[in-house]
């Protein structure tokens, strides 16, 4: 069988954004096998019309009876990669196409992607970060090694950078809830 291997990278928030871009894998005949959310292995298929769903899987739950759940409404379970569980289902028309009855269990599965320790992570990088850069400019600690003198800056700024892209994904899970909390009246 013929694969392929696609590196993409996708925010703890961006989960919405992987599931679009799976369908459109599927759709041009590319089935997913196997994921470390870094690298996504293929699979040749026939080209057809999928739903890729994601959910982050709370630990404690029984994952026998978790993945018989989804079959038992129609959907196929793909794989499982740390806490993310992937699922499709071939696109009919008029069936549910969510994993999620409601949008309460949106939110709740929202909640438990931010109780996750990102926001913890976050700020673990920022205090690094600030750790590095203040040895590095206000303590000899690193002076006078040739590398290591130049480069603590470029590394203390290298964690302020992660810091922002995790403080983002946090921001937009936040806002997520937020918006499913409170639906504008159409």
């Amino acid at each position: 069988m013929e694969c392929k291997i696609e590196k993409k990278n996708f925010g703890i928030a961006e989960f919405k954004e992987e599931e679009f871009w799976l369908e459109k894998e599927h759709k041009d005949g590319w089935r997913l096998i196997k994921t470390n959310r870094a690298k996504y292995q293929f699979e040749k298929c026939d080209a057809d019309q999928w739903v890729y769903q994601l959910d982050f899987k709370e630990n404690g739950i029984a994952e026998e009876e978790y993945i018989q759940m989804f079959m038992d409404c129609g959907w196929e379970y793909v794989l499982k990669c740390g806490k993310w569980c992937y699922f499709r289902r071939k696109k009919e028309e008029g069936n549910d196409l969510s994993i999620f009855s409601d949008r309460f269990s949106k939110i709740d599965m929202y909640t438990r992607i931010i109780q996750s320790r990102h926001l913890r992570i976050t700020i673990m990088l920022f205090v690094i970060g600030c750790l590095i850069q203040w040895l590095a400019i206000f303590t000899d600690t690193f002076k006078g090694d040739g590398f290591w003198d130049s480069a603590m800056p470029w590394i203390g700024c290298s964690f302020f950078v992660a810091t922002s892209f995790s403080a983002q994904q946090y921001i937009k899970l936040k806002k997520m809830v937020e918006e499913l909390k409170s639906p504008e009246e159409k």
